[in-house]
């Protein structure tokens, strides 16, 4: 592996819809070009079962009786830091479970202390088609299958043998009109062009489709973007600036220095809902902020903080 980041390739859907099979065929497309791969595996119950799908000659990490996005957001970030230090990797898949948000889980991936070891490859949500036709579930579980839908880079609809061709192309439609951005896959068996994450992932999309402009993927839907933060800042100006920022900022996070008072604080920003929480004074940290959002301008976030906190080239004197 090069000096460069580590591929970071989040599987997300509900229960059943073929996650596991699609990473699978993950592994075996990077074993076949050689490359170093990892994977971290989510699981509600207390019992591992899908990990028996993974080789064992491939580094795994398991998460057990609780879920990335909530109850074990730490554990993961731990998960993630021993993977990138006992192992020479070139990607690291992580299968969500099935009651995961998307963005919860990449929230989790993000720590400040591993932004400068991960790079967010893709994000790729699986629907069972039938599952999503039929739409037998309780609102609470419709709002979370559209958001694995909405915040996703690629989203396949799996089990098309499940429906006939009108019900799938309703399922399209109704995908589409929740996530316009992501390329839409109809599969089966969660066959997926594996080659679609080979390189630049908005190029590869880019390429292979030319002819449907509508599909067209720039860049990734949900980016992050590290800005080290040079000064202390205030903390009532940084809460107005993030309220009134233009950006689609859905996540902050980091760690920074507060002018009102010593010491550097852990920062985390979601819901529009800001805490501090105060470092000990052993931990040897760099003052950063890592933010998450949909289509974020990482030259005009700087210039939007660094009329918050001044120039963000220059140290506090």
């Amino acid at each position: 592996m090069n000096a460069s980041k580590i591929e970071l390739v989040i599987l997300s859907g509900f229960l059943g819809s073929g996650k596991s099979t699609l990473l699978k065929k993950l592994i075996e497309h990077e074993k076949k070009k050689e490359r170093s791969i990892a994977v971290l595996m989510n699981e509600l119950g207390h019992i591992s079962i899908d990990s028996a799908s993974v080789p064992a000659n491939v580094p795994l990490k398991e998460m057990l009786n609780g879920c990335i996005c909530c109850t074990m957001q730490g554990e993961l970030g731990v998960q993630l830091k021993e993977l990138t230090e006992e192992h020479d990797l070139d990607v690291i898949f992580i299968e969500a479970t099935g009651a995961a948000h998307p963005l919860d889980v990449l929230d989790a991936c993000t720590h400040p202390l591993l932004v400068d070891k991960l790079e967010i490859k893709a994000v790729i949500t699986v629907v069972n088609a039938k599952q999503w036709y039929e739409q037998k579930l309780s609102n609470m579980l419709k709002k979370l299958l559209q958001h694995q839908v909405k915040f996703a880079d690629i989203v396949l609809i799996n089990k098309i043998d499940q429906i006939n061709e009108s019900g799938l192309m309703s399922v399209r439609d109704s995908i589409k009109k929740t996530n316009g951005q992501a390329k839409i896959l109809s599969t089966h068996y969660s066959e997926m062009d594996c080659a679609l994450l080979d390189g630049g992932l908005s190029e590869q999309l880019t390429q292979k489709n030319t002819k449907d402009k509508e599909t067209d993927i720039e860049h990734l839907h949900l980016q992050t973007c590290a800005i080290p933060i040079n000064h202390s800042i205030d903390r009532i100006k940084l809460n107005e600036w993030l309220e009134k920022s233009n950006q689609s900022i859905l996540r902050v996070k980091g760690f920074i220095q507060l002018a009102e008072t010593p010491g550097i604080y852990l920062f985390n920003y979601s819901y529009g809902h800001p805490t501090f929480e105060r470092v000990k004074q052993s931990v040897n940290v760099e003052s950063v902020l890592v933010f998450i959002g949909e289509n974020l301008d990482k030259k005009a976030l700087e210039k939007e903080l660094e009329e918050v906190v001044g120039d963000l080239s220059m140290k506090n004197q």
